[in-house]
């Protein structure tokens, strides 16, 4: 589970700082990384003929997240610190081996349990990490990157229905009982990540 205390301590942080370089580093190489996962997973269904429903469902949520990654790359003021991208890569660790691990030969594609661990990372990502309760009272609405940040917030709820969708549609060559384990080992893992990032995020 999310501690609660750590959204009170990243959110204290932001408002004493504001939404500093180092700050916003921070957040976008959590949110690239996750975003960039799911879009490795995701970017074989758009060369596919003859889409049904379920592969219309990954390329739209491929499309939603490149933008995300897109608008990210243009509205963070990113920090000079190289010390930040090796703790963040530190942190972040864990989920890009499970990432990795899912895209290993033959892959998802050929691997119908790769493909639904796939779906179900994703789904941990966009239910346990949710960014908006860090940002301040005091923020200002209007700075890009405090916008950015809201509308992915939203995009992801958007997505997060899809994603729903998507774990009870694939997986049929999976157990059922193997299937919820891994649901409940990917958010574990998500919410291990998270825990630790808010904390990195709260530190001065």
């Amino acid at each position: 589970m999310i501690d609660p205390k750590h959204y009170d301590q990243a959110r204290d942080r932001i408002a004493l700082a504001g939404f500093t370089p180092e700050i916003q580093t921070k957040i976008a190489l959590l949110l690239t990384t996750t975003k960039n996962g799911n879009l490795i997973f995701h970017s074989g269904v758009q060369w596919m003929r003859n889409l049904n429903v379920v592969q219309q469902f990954i390329l739209s949520q491929y499309s939603r997240e490149l933008e995300a990654v897109t608008l990210l790359s243009r509205t963070t003021q990113w920090s000079r610190d190289p010390g930040l991208a090796m703790e963040g890569s530190r942190i972040l660790a864990p989920l890009v081996m499970a990432w990795g691990q899912i895209m290993m030969p033959p892959g998802p594609m050929l691997n119908p349990q790769a493909a639904y661990r796939g779906i179900s990372l994703g789904h941990a990502q966009l239910a346990r990490i949710r960014l908006a309760p860090v940002i301040p009272e005091s923020a200002d609405p209007l700075d890009p990157f405090v916008v950015a940040l809201q509308r992915i917030e939203q995009e992801n709820g958007r997505m997060l229905q899809t994603q729903i969708r998507l774990l009870k549609s694939m997986g049929a060559d999976v157990p059922i009982d193997e299937r919820e384990a891994q649901v409940e080992a990917d958010q574990k893992l998500v919410d291990g990540v998270f825990n630790d990032f808010l904390q990195w995020l709260a530190a001065p």
